[in-house]
């Protein structure tokens, strides 16, 4: 009965390790900063919230931008057929915008978003 038992566990524990295997869970990256609206004369500051969404690899799935100041969100989100795509909430329309840098008179790394946007120091990728 002793063998029989230790068999039985032996089997399960073979079927039940062969069963399951580690799931690799996006990694969901979240903080704040600085973010501009330009105007022809001037360019007006918020802090804005970047919620990054990360496959397992690294790679940049989704994107989330919000200023509550300019009472703005962008989202952007990565479609293996079309590339990158971006919706704002000014638009109100998804599109392929591809992310221009620039610096800043600080010499800050910034981001031209979407049209008269730009977020300082978020990754490229």
């Amino acid at each position: 009965m002793g063998v029989n038992l230790l068999l039985r566990f032996i089997f399960a524990s073979l079927l039940f390790s062969a069963s399951v295997s580690p799931v690799q869970a996006e990694t969901v990256i979240n903080y704040k900063t600085r973010c501009f609206r330009e105007t022809p004369n001037a360019h007006t500051e918020d802090l804005c919230t970047v919620i990054d969404t990360r496959d397992p690899g690294g790679a940049l799935q989704t994107r989330g931008i919000f200023s509550n100041r300019f009472s703005l969100s962008i989202k952007s989100r990565f479609d293996p057929v079309r590339g990158f795509l971006t919706w704002d909430s000014v638009s109100g329309r998804e599109y392929r915008w591809n992310y221009q840098t620039e610096y800043g008179k600080s010499g800050a790394v910034l981001s031209r978003v979407i049209p008269g946007f730009l977020v300082e120091g978020i990754p490229w990728d």
